[in-house]
């Protein structure tokens, strides 16, 4: 048995086997520890918090000398980067069997072993991470501190002069509006003693939560919205940018956020695609109300001068791993800064991964966005101009037809259309080998295709028949055909992307393929599982087999009146070619079923008026 068996929950708890565990020199037990309990299993939990953005923002407040609260459940990567940077950790673990691992794991982190409200009030921190939130911060084993009373605890950790760092989960967030679980508090075990969603003292928005932290001693510098989950950000909008519709990172900021919630809830069941919910915020200025958590780097103020942490416009940066990038404007230029670089090449399925995020220019418009616009509104004619303008652009940087660096992945979300003409917004991936042109233009077309049919979105051709008879459709209209070779290569070097951006096996990629081959109306969407996409999807089947069925007896009636016209004109043939005894017979004979006709008419009027 390991040192640990013993309190795994799953395997009951052996008390024997827990004492007998040896102790451990790193590790503190303040009480208030859970014994049969682990916040390590994202089956029965929320993940723990990752990311470069947390790594990033953290270690800028860390360093040698510092000491660094770590409170709640953090990935091990980002306590063991604050550890490696010089600095003095102490995390705060309420189960003791995830301290007992952690502390063997990290052997200069000093791990503490129970609940918040066990913290020696005296014990002061240069940088509180509470990256988790307030919500695993208490525990079974003790008194519930009410969630006002957790940041205010939190809030008087830090030493004069540091930081917090705190994550505070929206439940107003597009993440819980269209969150599809049933029974999700029963089968969730890290609901025992929830902070309930109806306490009036838990900040319910982010002007609330900067009060709330400003009451309890804190001068709060930057307040950031987190996308697209509260345990894995990759998308950090911060002032400047936030509620700002009329700054030049929009446009950038909806393809972002398009991006990092097709990743994030890849494959995911939910009431409705979260795209549509954040396009629409975008729209409104509204991005900080919706945002499935706000980031918060607040001081204590202290005698000296201490200066406030700077905020930044937009952050980017990886679920996993370590980089992340800037983007902010500045008289009249959009610039990108890497803050911390990838920490070697990354090469899968023929790709590279893209190092140096380009920066382009400042005013224009996302081609997607505006190609969706002329597609509901079914204005051919623009739609033609920006599809042979793509092509035009597309082709003018192609050697020997082929294309080479990121451009040859651009989908219209990539492209930004400026006065000067389209240029490519940043991307993750380019292949290694230069692609030819003929696939990436189909491919950007064939995308947008399914994009419309799998999305429900408006677009002139409602009828047809699949995702490639309306790449032919668009691709008609720039002067160019299509074939099944060059069909398979556009899919092919799709699901080589995909592939690469969420690593992929073989048969995953092999299915992928097929979905999308077989895309037609009525299919529902191939990357995150909305509820309200099947419906329209299982609307449009059915809506499609209607009107299949009412084809079929519009045929039938019609080839049914094709044959009496024949039958009479062929009676009429015959009259005219008979003699005069056969015209007899014909006239006789059409007089019999004239009479029969008429006779059976009457006889059906008679039993219907005395029933």
């Amino acid at each position: 048995m390991s040192d640990t068996a013993a309190l795994v929950p799953a395997q009951g708890t052996d008390y024997a086997a827990a004492l007998a565990v040896p102790p451990v020199a790193n590790l503190r037990r303040i009480g208030g520890e859970m014994f049969a309990w682990t916040d390590s299993d994202p089956g029965r939990g929320p993940e723990r918090p990752r990311g470069a953005l947390l790594r990033l923002l953290a270690g800028q407040s860390a360093g040698p000398g510092r000491t660094v609260l770590v409170a709640g459940p953090h990935a091990d990567d980002l306590v063991a980067a604050l550890a490696d940077g010089g600095s003095k950790v102490f995390w705060l673990l309420r189960s003791l069997g995830d301290a007992e691992l952690a502390s063997r794991e990290h052997q200069t982190v000093t791990v503490l072993a129970g609940a918040l409200v066990r913290l020696d009030p005296e014990e002061k921190f240069d940088l509180v991470v509470a990256a988790d939130g307030i919500e695993r911060l208490n525990s079974t084993e003790g008194s519930q501190m009410p969630a006002g009373e957790v940041l205010d605890r939190l809030a008087q950790a830090v030493r004069p002069g540091g930081v917090l760092l705190l994550t505070h989960d929206n439940h107003l967030g597009v993440h819980h509006t269209v969150r599809l679980d049933p029974g999700a508090r029963e089968t969730d075990d890290s609901a025992w003693y929830p902070l309930d969603e109806h306490d009036p003292h838990r900040p319910a928005s982010a002007e609330q939560l900067t009060d709330r932290l400003t009451a309890a001693g804190l001068t709060v510098d930057v307040t950031y919205a987190a996308f697209p989950e509260p345990s894995a950000p990759t998308i950090l909008v911060g002032p400047g940018l936030l509620g700002n519709v009329d700054s030049p990172l929009r446009s950038r900021l909806g393809t972002a956020l398009g991006q990092a919630f097709a990743a994030g809830f890849r494959g995911r069941a939910v009431l409705s695609d979260p795209r549509r919910l954040v396009h629409r915020a975008l729209r409104a200025g509204a991005e900080q109300t919706v945002a499935p958590a706000w980031l918060v780097i607040a001081r204590a103020p202290d005698d000296s001068a201490t200066a406030a942490v700077p905020g930044r416009e937009l952050l980017v940066g990886d679920r996993h791993g370590s980089f992340a990038y800037a983007v902010g404007a500045a008289g009249g230029e959009v610039r990108t800064e890497v803050l911390e670089a990838l920490a070697e090449p990354i090469e899968r399925d023929g790709l590279r991964r893209v190092a140096e995020p380009p920066a382009p220019g400042a005013d224009g418009y996302v081609l997607e966005e505006r190609l969706l616009h002329l597609c509901a509104t079914t204005d051919l004619t623009e739609l033609r101009t920006e599809l042979g303008r793509f092509e035009s652009w597309l082709a003018g940087q192609a050697v020997d037809g082929a294309l080479a660096g990121p451009v040859a992945l651009a989908g219209f979300a990539d492209v930004l259309v400026t006065p000067d003409g389209p240029t490519l917004l940043p991307t993750r991936w380019e292949p290694i080998e230069p692609t030819p042109l003929d696939a990436v233009l189909v491919r950007a077309l064939w995308a947008f295709a399914v994009q419309l049919i799998t999305s429900g979105q408006p677009h002139p051709w409602p009828i047809s028949s699949s995702a490639v008879d309306l790449t032919a459709t668009m691709l008609g209209m720039v002067g160019r055909g299509i074939s099944d070779p060059e069909v398979r290569a556009a899919v092919d070097l799709h699901v080589l992307r995909e592939a690469a951006e969420f690593e992929l096996s073989l048969p995953e990629q092999q299915e992928l393929r097929l979905r999308l081959l077989a895309v037609t109306p009525g299919t529902a969407p191939v990357d995150i599982e909305g509820f309200r996409e099947l419906s329209e999807a299982l609307w449009r089947q059915r809506y499609q087999a209607s009107h299949l069925l009412a084809l079929m007896e519009w045929t039938e009636t019609i080839i049914q009146s094709r044959d009496n016209q024949l039958s009479r004109m062929e009676r009429e043939l015959q009259f005219y070619r008979s003699k005069l005894p056969g015209k007899a017979m014909v006239l006789a004979r059409e007089a019999y079923r004239v009479v029969g006709r008429d006779g059976r008419k009457f006889l059906r009027s008679r039993r219907a008026k005395k029933t």
